[in-house]
């Protein structure tokens, strides 16, 4: 039998693991307590977890005896996160609280729906911790800003997981808006298909009964990348989407919309989880400028491979060049949780670091952009930044997490 718990009162001290991780790279790690074992948080901590040295996730945060729970579809039940974990996993707790005062955490990893996410990072910042935090950040710009309010009060990273922004063929575009490379922007136009292959029926339901599917859930993304890589605030959006008679959604699973940013550029987007000849999951990206176009895709898995990243620049006179990206840098999740903990160690964060402050941006962007299909209006996505006290969905405390 193996022996006892150090911690003393973890929910599985017959097989946790025992003692610390040993310290790599001859430098301290950021200790990082993960809420959310659902489908999305058991592939963060069998993918992308162990891949970043500078992290050690020390304890896991469930809701009951039985299993995880949390983010994404739905994953096994009972105690299938600690089987499929295995016996060195960190300890599973029962609350927040507990987690991090016997692990001395000094990050928290939200991994939950986005319901629970206002009460969560609360929590967390209320604790002293760090928060690295799935998207989307929040429902409404209102709750997200107060999260804002308390990290910077207390000097502590609240970090969001915009992931695309983390992908070699994003960054080159921005790179060329930056440095005005074609000249100015004066159009975008991005389109988003696919269809999903659901492993069950219930993964089935609960994608297709998700609030927002698409504009929230997925299209926050686009939202943010649009941000990222025009280096420009949205001035109105025009949404559009469509109840078709076919579709499994109960929100809308395809739309479109128009929006006008502060740099005169114009970005037509359409997205869809009901189309066929899929795109990758950033979408086909035409961006026309001055002197020139870049044509640009990324993110044509689950983080795994590059094999979806490309970019090519269409000269003056019309002809092609496919650019060369690199190949040998981390990416997507991988790169945003090391990104966090450089953030932690030594403060430093490049200038697309996706903090809580910057995606009060695209939250806004989100909201303005649902509220315009649901009022067939265009939208002013300032007026967006400037709303308080609205509630986007309930944030009752329903998935059962103790914090």
């Amino acid at each position: 039998m193996a022996p006892e718990c150090v911690w003393g009162s973890c929910l599985y001290c017959s097989g946790c693991r025992l003692g610390e991780k040993e310290r790599e790279r001859g430098r301290e790690m950021v200790r990082v307590v993960q809420v959310g074992l659902g489908d999305w948080g058991m592939n963060w901590a069998s993918s992308i977890t162990p891949k970043v040295q500078a992290i050690e996730i020390v304890g896991y945060v469930a809701r009951s005896r039985g299993g995880g729970g949390g983010g994404g579809a739905p994953g096994g039940g009972g105690g299938a996160p600690r089987a499929r974990l295995g016996d060195c996993a960190a300890p599973f707790f029962f609350s927040l609280r507990e987690a991090v005062e016997r692990t001395a955490a000094d990050g928290v990893l939200v991994l939950t729906p986005t319901e629970t996410h206002v009460e969560l990072v609360s929590r967390a910042l209320a604790l002293g911790c760090h928060v690295l935090v799935e998207k989307p950040f929040v429902p409404t710009v209102s709750e997200g800003r107060e999260l804002v309010r308390v990290a910077e009060a207390r000097g502590l990273v609240l970090m969001v997981n915009q992931n695309f922004r983390y992908f070699p063929a994003a960054q080159r575009a921005a790179d060329i808006v930056r440095g005005r490379e074609l000249g100015e922007v004066a159009a975008v136009s991005i389109a988003f298909r696919r269809i999903l292959s659901y492993e069950s029926d219930a993964k089935a339901h609960w994608h297709r009964t998700l609030r927002q599917p698409l504009i929230a859930d997925l299209a926050i993304h686009h939202f943010d990348l649009i941000r990222m890589v025009l280096g420009s605030e949205p001035v109105s959006v025009y949404c559009t989407a469509p109840r078709l008679s076919w579709s499994t959604f109960r929100d809308p699973g395809t739309a479109a919309a128009i929006l006008v940013f502060e740099s005169g550029a114009t970005v037509t987007w359409t997205g869809s989880w009901e189309a066929r000849a899929e795109t990758t999951f950033s979408g086909e990206w035409h961006m026309q400028y001055q002197h020139g176009d870049v044509i640009w895709a990324c993110r044509s898995d689950r983080d795994v491979t590059l094999d979806g990243d490309r970019l090519a620049v269409v000269d003056g006179l019309g002809a092609m060049r496919a650019e060369t990206l690199p190949r040998d840098q981390v990416f997507g999740r991988v790169a945003v949780l090391e990104a966090f903990a450089t953030a932690i160690s030594n403060g430093r964060q490049a200038w697309f670091f996706p903090s809580g402050r910057d995606n009060l941006g695209s939250i806004a962007l989100m909201e303005a952009a649902i509220r315009s299909y649901q009022t067939g209006r265009v939208v002013d996505v300032r007026a967006e930044l400037d709303r308080e006290g609205e509630k986007g969905v309930s944030l009752s405390n329903k998935h059962g997490y103790r914090v």
